[in-house]
């Protein structure tokens, strides 16, 4: 009799998408940072990804003013170009520049992961309980383009899995209070290996809500 054979199925990873929402209002940005001159092209956003077009705040007070960027340093695909990880980079040379004279804030209203499992979607959205619109710590470049046009791209600087909120992603960024974001933009000529000094906060389960919501995809027809 011949010998049964069992096939296992494996079960697939999910797929997994950690990026962030810029959903509030022109004004809402313009007075959490002390923005004085927009110069950017706003569009609100529910989900954020690498390569999108987002306003970041860079300057210092009296100059500060909100600017269109481009998600991800050249090219995007590299490692730390659109996550950058704080413990990284005081070892690279080629952030020491950015540290000392191009640091931004990115501003966001919620982090935003999203994980596909075969026909399920899940996506969690982990925000500040009153609303509020927060800033993510940032380096970004300057370069010129096609035709002559000035542009600039920044990654987010992040640390691995932890805080209260750990578990709902990989890539945590770290976060600005007023002060804090002050002394991240006004911190120009600092060398790298200062880094932080700056003090950075995590989303804390006081002041930051976890919200999930699961939904089956549509089935893909048949060609």
């Amino acid at each position: 009799m011949p010998a049964l054979r069992l096939r296992l199925r494996r079960t697939e990873e999910p797929e997994v998408r950690e990026s962030f929402e810029l959903n509030g209002s022109l004004d809402d940005i313009r007075d959490r940072f002390g923005v004085v001159k927009v110069e950017a092209d706003y569009v609100p956003r529910e989900v954020v990804e690498p390569t999108d077009p987002v306003p970041i705040i860079v300057g210092p007070r009296r100059e500060r003013k909100l600017a269109d960027a481009r998600w991800g340093l050249f090219p995007f695909w590299a490692r730390d170009a659109v996550y950058a990880d704080l413990h990284r980079l005081p070892a690279m040379p080629s952030f020491g520049g950015l540290i000392r004279r191009r640091r931004c804030i990115v501003p966001g209203t919620a982090l935003v992961t999203l994980a596909t499992s075969g026909r399920l979607l899940s996506v969690v959205r982990l925000m500040p309980r009153d609303g509020s619109v927060f800033g993510m710590a940032g380096l970004y470049e300057e370069f010129v383009g096609a035709g002559g046009r000035h542009l600039r791209a920044f990654t987010i600087v992040t640390v691995d899995r932890r805080g209260a909120h750990g578990s709902h992603r990989t890539r945590m960024p770290l976060l600005l209070g007023g002060e804090e974001a002050d002394r991240w933009l006004d911190a120009a000529g600092n060398a790298a290996d200062d880094m932080p000094p700056v003090h950075f906060h995590l989303p804390d389960e006081e002041r930051w809500v976890a919200r999930t919501f699961i939904r089956r995809l549509a089935r893909r027809a048949r060609v």
